[in-house]
């Protein structure tokens, strides 16, 4: 019955190897990566031998209960307990003597095993330390670290620090995360689970009960072979693990400035950036203000901001003849514009932003907050091989790096037998021109933690195989940090009967803002109304925009990560108003149809993560071609209308590797179209027609309206139609990673 989850209980006996804790003031002492992919971060041991110690004694009090239990044929096996804490078993463990094993001995006692002798723990007392309240006495947690001489220490419960051991150690710095399991195999049989522990003759009997976590969840805890789960938990400002900061930078009140030198909103702004270094391409990337907007209206653009453009040819003019519309575009960091809430400052645009030719996506963004360079001119070659969910590269010259420098992992190479690989299971097709002459694209913005030689470790996972034969190159990154946009209402005056690629006027003449070149940057508490296109953040990493509203008429799309890494788009409700796209007329107006393309990505996109958004029933999460990848729909609502994500013909794939839909609710999902006919399962790759191709996706937990996938065109289709647990996988894996779920994110639910 391996794999199966069975009734709850607790673990009244119990095991534990004792793991490196971080001596304070002596990082250098902990345990570091040896470059072996089984050697535990510093940061690892540290958080593994807190939950080891806590862990053993509460769930032998019952304190703590086991959940799930999930094993694989070699013997390995993963526990999650009802504390968010997961334990491991390894299929093997390495031997190293000078590791304290530490149990509990039948009289309830903590014993230990070190150096090939064995003995009991004495508390801060002198006296057997007591870990169970069975004893009759209080009972004590102990706790081992490496003192800075490298002796092995205990203490209790926080107290004094005793040395334990009698020589000094040197060799478990290498030693892997398996020389530290306090567990030696575990069998299933009925509903109960036998743990065999390393240390001492105790057996374990553990009745479990708890929600039936899905199988690809566990398969990731466990890094079992079958995992197709990457980790996305790193998306968002500063990794997902705290929320910005309320500014205290001074405060600049744009009513205020209007008043005392008499000009408009649009004036008073560029005022104000002209003051504090925003306006210049040079930039300031210290500006530390708060542009202020106080309850009220401000049109930032109308008739009067358009000027006279001799340059415009007859073919670039439309009906209003050679004017042109301009941007407010913004140079800086360490800035926010800030109103008093959604519901009470608004930012107008009055009149369309005039395209500047005639395409009908030219017309310019109304603000747009950039670093006006994207990588700097040297290239620095990729050495070695790096697999997706690793860290580090190799990379030649790697001095020329330093720790907190933001870079990205870059490479656009068009060797057939790369493109070739890159569309698997798939083949290239003559209408994939960009691929096939732009070559595979991906720019993943890393963040670099630590250098040694010339290894280059980041703070977040690799998201695509790194593979040396390609033109893989680490390049230097210019951007601005630390800009936020927050409770304010943009509005513009879309038209009420959108109907996509009709006209300029539908699908580009009222776009508030985007982001480009940013990170740790942020839009919290915005709506739009009335808008063409809400927001693309564009070529940053790590921003985030979350408890956003979309409302009034309804345009061509909502908030996108386009060519950003890991950027986190969050409790969106996009509740707008259109004309269905399938039965358009300008009388039927479906109240909440969404946004033509609803919340997602484009260009080189990389772990973007589209969380608990609601969009209206004739949408779908975009996916706009030109080589996103990993990007994470996680326990979303709306429409699932295919042929929504859009993309032009040469650009398609509309997306690559990685996408996961998880718990994804569908509202409407009617029977796909395939060459005008009507067909009776949703597919992801349409041969022989030009647009509608997407490599297999990971979907889980797929429900509502009821979809059959074709199941040789997905990777994983588990649990369809019914939701699965965990619900977010997005918080699943924060919480993981940090032992909790942050405040920030638990606030939005």
């Amino acid at each position: 019955m391996e794999g199966k989850w069975m009734k709850r209980g607790f673990l009244y006996a119990f095991c534990a190897a004792a793991l490196l804790l971080v001596a304070p003031g002596c990082k250098d002492d902990a345990v570091e990566d040896s470059g072996t992919p089984d050697t535990p971060q510093a940061e690892d041991v540290f958080s593994q031998l807190n939950r080891d110690i806590a862990d053993m004694q509460s769930l032998a009090e019952g304190h703590v209960k086991v959940l799930t239990c999930f094993t694989e044929a070699d013997g390995s096996a993963v526990m999650e307990l009802d504390n968010n804490h997961v334990l491991n078993i390894y299929a093997e463990q390495e031997k190293v003597n000078s590791v304290p094993l530490v149990g509990i001995d039948g009289n309830g006692y903590w014993t230990y095993e070190l150096d090939g002798s064995s003995g009991t723990l004495e508390g801060n007392d002198g006296q057997p330390a007591p870990a169970l309240s069975s004893t009759g006495k209080s009972a004590v947690t102990p706790q081992f670290r490496l003192s800075d001489k490298r002796y092995w220490e205990v203490s209790f419960d926080g107290g004094e620090w005793k040395q334990l051991s009698t020589r000094q150690v040197w060799d478990v710095d290498k030693a892997g995360k398996s020389a530290f399991s306090p567990f030696a195999s575990c069998s299933v049989d009925g509903d109960k689970v036998t743990i065999y522990l390393r240390c001492g003759a105790y057996e374990i009997n553990v009745p479990v009960e708890g929600k039936a976590t899905t199988d690809a969840w566990n398969k990731f805890v466990a890094g079992a072979d079958g995992n197709v789960l990457l980790d996305f938990s790193y998306a968002g400002y500063r990794h997902g693990e705290e929320a910005p900061p309320e500014a205290a930078w001074e405060r600049v009140n744009v009513r205020q400035w209007m008043d005392d030198y008499k000009v408009g909103a649009r004036q008073a702004l560029l005022d104000i950036m002209a003051k504090y270094g925003l306006d210049k391409s040079s930039g300031n990337g210290n500006a530390n203000v708060v542009i202020y907007f106080p309850a009220g209206d401000y049109v930032l653009h109308n008739e009067d901001d358009n000027t006279k453009d001799d340059n415009k040819t007859s073919g670039d003019t439309d009906s209003r003849g050679n004017n042109t519309s301009h941007a407010i575009t913004m140079f800086g960091g360490n800035f926010v514009i800030k109103g008093d809430g959604p519901d009470k400052t608004r930012l107008i645009m009055e009149t369309p932003m005039l395209p500047n030719n005639n395409s009908m996506y030219s017309s310019p963004t109304l603000i747009t907050i950039k670093h006006n360079s994207f990588l700097t001119s040297d290239v620095y070659d990729v050495t070695g091989s790096a697999a997706k969910g690793t860290f580090s590269v190799e990379v030649a010259n790697a001095n020329a790096f330093s720790e907190g420098e933001w870079v990205c992992l870059y490479l656009h190479d068009n060797s057939p037998e790369l493109v070739a690989q890159e569309l698997q299971p798939y083949e290239w097709e003559s209408t994939m021109t960009n691929i096939s002459e732009e070559g595979v694209q991906v720019e993943d913005i890393h963040q670099i933690e630590k250098i040694e030689g010339n290894t280059v470790t980041f703070k977040e996972p690799i998201m695509h195989e790194v593979d040396p034969q390609w033109d893989w190159q680490l390049r230097k990154y210019r951007h601005y940090e630390n800009v936020g946009v927050e409770d304010l209402c943009f509005v513009g005056h879309s038209v009420s009967d959108f109907k996509h690629h009709r006209s300029w006027e539908d699908d580009g003449a009222y776009k508030p803002i985007n982001f480009m070149r940013l990170v740790n940057s942020w839009m919290r508490r915005v709506r739009f109304t009335s808008v063409s296109e809400a927001a693309s953040i564009i070529s940053c990493a790590n921003c985030s925009a979350y408890d956003i509203d979309i409302d009034g008429n309804g345009g061509h799309a909502a908030i996108r990560s386009q060519g950003s890494s890991r950027v986190f788009i969050g409790a969106v409700r996009d509740r707008s108003n259109r004309p269905p796209a399938d039965q358009w007329s300008s009388s039927n107006i479906v109240e909440g149809a969404g946004q033509y393309h609803a919340c997602g990505v484009s260009k080189p996109s990389m772990g973007a993560v589209i969380w608990r958004v609601s969009w209206g029933s004739d949408a779908c999460f975009e996916a706009h071609a030109t080589q996103p990848r990993a990007t994470l729909i996680d326990c979303c609502t709306g429409g699932f209308m295919q042929t929504r994500q859009g993309g032009d013909a040469e650009q398609v794939p509309n997306h690559l590797a990685d996408l996961t839909i998880w718990n994804m609710n569908s509202i409407n999902s009617p029977a796909p179209k395939g060459n005008g006919n009507v067909g009776t399962e949703f597919d992801w790759w349409r041969s022989g027609w030009k647009y509608w191709k997407i490599l297999p996706p990971v979907i889980v937990g797929f429900h509502g309206e009821p979809v059959t996938f074709v199941q040789d065109q997905v990777k994983l289709d588990e649990s369809n139609g019914t939701p699965v647990e965990p619900q977010s996988l997005y918080e699943a894996q924060l919480e993981r990673r940090l032992g909790y779920v942050p405040a920030w994110l638990n606030a939005l639910k």
